[in-house]
């Protein structure tokens, strides 16, 4: 997935679409939080862009997107808001992998 333009380029009140294997979220974006890749001691610390999205039927998730400048690596993580068993209110991973993430203004770059 080479999804790194778009998902970098995405600010607060961008419309979105987050594709997976077994469906389309259509939101915007409420919050973003970025961080550049570093060389540490340790070797490359990879990037972070998270994005929080609210959907029309006001259903929050969280993307998590980790990339390295220097090579080509990506990893996406979907997560959303919903109660937990013990009645609080968490971010749950929800297993699904994602395959695409579109800006539905400017159209679908790679």
């Amino acid at each position: 997935m080479t999804d790194q333009p778009t998902v970098l380029e995405l600010e607060c009140t961008d419309p979105i679409q987050i594709h997976t294997y077994k469906r389309t979220l259509t939101g915007i974006v409420y919050q973003c939080e970025h961080s550049e890749p570093t060389l540490s001691c340790r070797g490359p610390e990879p990037g972070e862009c998270v994005l929080y999205v609210a959907t029309p039927t006001n259903d929050l998730y969280r993307l998590q997107y980790y990339y390295y400048d220097e090579y080509e690596h990506t990893d996406t993580k979907l997560a959303q808001y919903r109660p937990t068993p013990s009645g609080t209110y968490a971010w749950l991973c929800t297993h699904t992998t994602v395959k695409c993430i579109v800006n539905p203004t400017g159209g679908e770059r790679a």
